[in-house]
């Protein structure tokens, strides 16, 4: 069984990393590409919203016995599976997912206008991950 404190505690966190972004996705992209300061925040929020998502996806899939998986992929292919995610939310996590290793590793460089797109464009995407989450386990 799912423990929903788990879930609610994790959503919370992403909402206050969302709230700390918001203010950056009104800027200008001229003037947003120019602010390594607003980039760093944007990047590191959106980092920690995905590593939180990625932690209620697994902490639901363990709990509820769908799997053990090795990898944060694997979890959402369960997701998949069990019909709570349709392919089209897959690809969007497996972009999510993509993106937070190369935060996270800073193995290439980071195309600051993808920063910008998921800041201003991204978030409802997010938002519809979460959605389906909740609907089905909160």
């Amino acid at each position: 069984m799912v423990d929903k404190n788990v879930i609610t505690s994790r959503i919370e966190q992403i909402d206050k990393h969302l709230e700390r972004i918001f203010p950056y996705s009104k800027m200008p992209r001229e003037d947003f590409l120019k602010d390594i300061s607003a980039q760093d925040i944007v990047e590191y929020n959106l980092f920690q919203t995905i590593n939180h998502i990625i932690d209620v996806i697994q902490h639901i899939v363990i709990d509820e016995d769908y799997g053990l998986p090795q990898t944060a992929y694997e979890a959402a292919q369960f997701f998949l599976e069990k019909g709570v995610f349709d392919p089209a939310d897959m690809e969007l996590l497996k972009k999510m997912i993509g993106f937070r290793n190369i935060v996270g590793h800073d193995y290439i460089d980071l195309d600051k206008n993808v920063v910008y797109f998921i800041l201003t464009d991204g978030q409802k995407d997010i938002q519809r991950i979460l959605a389906k989450i909740t609907k089905n386990f909160l």
